[in-house]
């Protein structure tokens, strides 16, 4: 693949997504639930909220 084409990680994109998602907000959920012998022990229930404020 030519060196032109390649795509390179840099810290400037990372910056401008992390600014983009700040500036809109961003919801993330997530379940994590331990169980043994098909018994449910812990359930976590995770939310974040991601915004900034003016």
């Amino acid at each position: 693949m030519p060196e032109e084409y390649a795509i390179t990680p840099s810290a400037d994109g990372l910056v401008d997504l992390l600014d983009r998602v700040l500036d809109r907000g961003a919801v993330i959920t997530g379940d994590v639930i331990i169980s043994l012998a098909g018994i449910d022990l812990i359930r976590l229930d995770l939310r974040l909220l991601l915004g900034s404020v003016p």
